[in-house]
Order: C-alpha cells, then structure tokens, then sequence
C-alpha cells in the first residue's frame, strides 16, 4: 500500500503544479475581470446627487469603455516582451498598471483621473490577453488543456460576480480597495511560476526546457515524443538564424522585412490569426463585457424600470459562474466546434428574442406581459454566452498559433479582441439612443453571424491534439508527412531527417 500511494502521488504531482500554475494566471484575471465589471458600480454610483463626482452620458460610456481603447496598447507592449523577457517575467509587469490603476481609482476626484485609471487598467488587460492564453497553452498537458484554458472565462466570470457583489454592499473607492488585493495575490503566485519550457527551448535553451517540461508533465512516452518533437522542429527554425550573427545591422535590418514578408503569407501564421481576429470580433459583439458594463441599465430597460436590478444583475452572474463551471466539464467531453456553434446559435437566437420582445413592449402589441418572459430571455442570452461563446476562444487562442509566431500573432490577434471591446461597449449606448435596443441588438447579432460563416471554414477542431500537431496541420503536414521525417526505427528525431521529407539537413 505504501508503494502504491507513492506511485499515485507521483502520478498527480504534475498535475497539480498544472493547477497551481493555472490558479497564477487564473486569480490576475479575475483582477480583470473585476474591472470590466467595475464600471456597473462605478456608473450608477456617480449619478447620485450626493456623488463628489458627476459625469455626463458620454464621460460614462468614456469610463466604461476606455479600456477597450488601451488593451491595443498593452498589446503592443507585450507582444516582444514575452519573446524577450520570456512569459514569467511578462506575466510580473501585467501586475503594475494594474495595482496602481486600483489605487487611482481611490485617490482621484475628477472624471479624468477615473478614465486614465481606467486606461491604465486596460493596458494591464492587453498585456495578459494573449500571454495568460499561452502560459497555460503552452505549460499544461494536451488532455487537460482544454479545461485549464476554460478558466481564463472561469476567472473573468468570478471577477465580474465579485466586483458587482462588492457594489452592492460597499462604495465604489471600498470595492476598488478590496480588489486590488486580488491582482495583489496573484503576484505572490507568478513569483513561484516556473519558465515556459517552450520559450525555454525557442531560445535554444535546451535542457533547461527538458526539466521545466518534464516537471510540468511528468515523464513517460508520450511526454517524451511531444518534447522531441517540439525541439526537432525549432531545430530546424533555428539552424536559418545562425547566418544572420555575422550581418551588419543594415542587413539584419532588410532580413527582417525579408522575414516578415515571407511569414506574413505563411499559412501558419495568418490562418491563425484570422481565425482569432473572427473568434474576438464575434466574442465581444456577442455582447459578454456590454451586459457586464451596462448590466443596470440593460435590466431596467428589458424587464423593466420597476425591476430589481441590483438583485438581477448578481442573479445573473451567479448563473454566468455556474455555467462557466458546466463549461469547463463540456470543454472534456465535447468537441470545439460543436460547443462553440451551438451556443453561438443559441445567442443569435437570444438576440432575436431581446429584440422582438422590447419592439413588441415599446409598440404595445404583447396583450400578456410578465417580467419572467425578458428574465428568461436574458438568461438564456447568458447561458450562451458563458457556455461557449466566452470560453471557446481563449482555449483556441492557446493552441492555434506556432511556437515561433506565438508571442507575434497572439499579440495581432488580440488586437480585434481590444478594439472591438472599445467599439461594442461604447457604440451600445450610442446606437441605442439612436437606433433603439431592438435594432441594436439585431445588428449585433448580424454581426455575429457573419463572423460564425468565417470560422465554418476556416477553424479546425483543436480538441485533444498536440501543439505540434495543431502548428502542422496549418502547414499542410499530415500525420503521414510528420512520420516520414521520423527515423526508421520509430524513434522521434532530434535534427536528421528521412529523405522522403521535402526538407533535407
């Protein structure tokens, strides 16, 4: 019995440090996703006539969705950072404009100081965007992948449902305090984190990729065959570059756009990053961080103005968690595509819904009205939206990029996620006025549509497979072509490869 329960703790001690290094990266984002949902309590607490600070309509859709308009430029800050400074130390400096965003929000008394908060925030959100995606993409076993990936949506879910909760009992400079020790934690939990072995190995460093990986993973044959595999391929990448020590500058430079013109038509390099650009547009049109920002005000108008709004809007993320929960379990057993085709279905449907209800309502033609009829509607919407729609991207944006291109194309990608953010959350309001909410939502929803036709054609199903396997599907290299470079005896290849490959070293 004593050999047998070493063994089992054997077994899953790689699968808790998985677990404690996903929880580092989870608990940063339920900092974030604090502050998405920062800005319901934040809003309505500046309309009140006793406020220190009053702002207009549009300074609140400003402070709403500012943060949109910075992710861009914490994604311009990141995307050479985590190939520089490898994913660790990035993933530390996301904590700083974060933390100091927090005790802004504290400390200032004016509109402007809220929204430069807010910004700085944003850039702390752009930052991890695509780096938490691939610490755990890259860190995490194929077979639980799918899962820990989930909890990036998991954890925003958490930090929306505590920001909100927090609002309704405390003021908005207490619930700011309260959730700066969030983001706080969470550095405590990087300084523990290991290195990524796949940077590890992009910069040639071999075995100390070797420990970190079979650390994180445990070690047997199939551990063994993907590590192989991954350092064969960057082998390969990386025998091109060594020319290029002896170049001058002026060279180097002309290498560069040579290399960046030649990559950009790769078809592992832009698919992906198409692929993300409709899985992020059609993320945020969906409307997750609009209800999360104007949660109040959508109730009110909905269901009503005599609503509870305050109890609906934490009802409401109660039940996004619980799906998110349920979402980690779908992500095990079913397939990406299905997952995130059906619930997309789902919330096109409960779009359609929202809007023929509110036009039927404001045009008096519904003879029957209940305040069950939009609260059922609106749950479904939500349903759809955490199930899927906000948990199949993140889990794809970890496993879709090539380990060369990761930190440059996931940093692109994200690009779509930040401004179509600043453009969802700030058009909302504004189209609203203008067009009215069943419009509105139509027009989302057609949006949505369109971005699902995209991804018909172009996603590929992800679930269970390698990186490697991934990254080489996007070349055009089947299975077949991949065991054609291996050696005749079976073992994986660390450089040589058969002369059946197209390449030869």
């Amino acid at each position: 019995m004593g050999t047998d329960d070493a063994d089992s703790e054997k077994k899953y001690r790689p699968f808790i440090r998985q677990c404690f290094l996903t929880a580092s990266v989870a608990l940063n984002i339920v900092g974030h996703g604090s502050v998405i949902g920062f800005s319901a309590v934040l809003i309505p607490s500046l309309r009140r006539s006793e406020s220190h600070i009053q702002a207009t309509p549009s300074e609140e859709s400003w402070i709403a969705s500012v943060i949109g308009f910075a992710l861009i430029t914490g994604n311009f800050i990141i995307t050479p950072l985590m190939d520089t400074l490898g994913r660790k130390k990035s993933h530390l400096l996301t904590i700083l404009p974060n933390m100091v965003g927090w005790f802004m929000l504290i400390l200032v008394n004016n509109v402007a100081g809220l929204i430069a908060a807010r910004f700085l925030q944003g850039i702390a959100m752009g930052m991890l965007g695509p780096l938490g995606s691939i610490i755990i993409g890259e860190m995490t076993d194929p077979k639980n992948r799918g899962a820990f990936l989930t909890s990036v949506s998991l954890s925003l879910t958490i930090g929306v449902m505590f920001s909100h909760s927090l609002g309704t009992y405390f003021s908005w400079q207490q619930t700011a305090l309260i959730l700066s020790f969030i983001t706080f934690t969470s550095l405590i939990l990087i300084i523990f984190n290991p290195e990524s072995p796949s940077w590890l190995i992009a910069k040639g460093r071999y075995k100390e990729g070797e420990e970190i990986f079979f650390w994180l993973r445990g070690r047997n044959a199939a551990q063994e065959a993907e590590l192989e595999s991954m350092i064969s391929a960057h082998r390969m990448t990386r025998k091109s570059s060594f020319t290029d020590k002896s170049l001058s500058l002026g060279s180097r430079a002309k290498r560069l756009c040579s290399y960046l013109g030649k990559t950009a038509v790769k078809p592992e390099f832009y698919k992906p990053i198409i692929i993300m650009f409709a899985m992020y547009t059609m993320f945020q049109f969906a409307g997750i961080n609009v209800i999360s920002s104007y949660t109040m005000d959508i109730i009110h108008q909905v269901v009503g103005p005599d609503a509870n709004a305050k109890f609906l809007m934490v009802a409401l993320d109660v039940e996004r968690l619980v799906c998110n929960v349920v979402a980690v379990f779908l992500m095990k057993s079913m397939r990406r595509r299905t997952l995130l085709f059906s619930s997309s279905a789902i919330c096109v449907l409960s779009y359609v819904g929202k809007a023929a209800y509110v036009y039927a309502k404001q045009n008096q033609l519904i003879t029957y009205d209940s305040h069950w009829i939009p609260i059922t509607l609106i749950a479904l919407y939500m349903f759809s939206l955490t199930v899927g729609i906000s948990s199949i991207p993140f889990a794809i944006s970890g496993e879709i990029f090539a380990l060369e291109y990761r930190g440059l194309g996931g940093g692109i990608s994200v690009w779509a996620l930040s401004l179509n953010f600043f453009v969802a959350v700030k058009c909302f309001p504004v189209l609203n006025g203008l067009i009215g909410l069943p419009l509105t939502y139509l027009l989302y929803a057609c949006i949505v549509v369109l971005c699902l036709i995209i991804l018909y054609f172009m996603l590929p199903e992800t679930k269970d497979r390698t990186l490697q396997d991934i990254e080489d599907s996007f070349r055009g290299v089947s299975r077949t072509d991949r065991r054609c470079i291996e050696p005749l005896n079976g073992k994986p290849v660390s450089e040589m490869r058969r002369c059946s490959s197209h390449i030869l070293y």
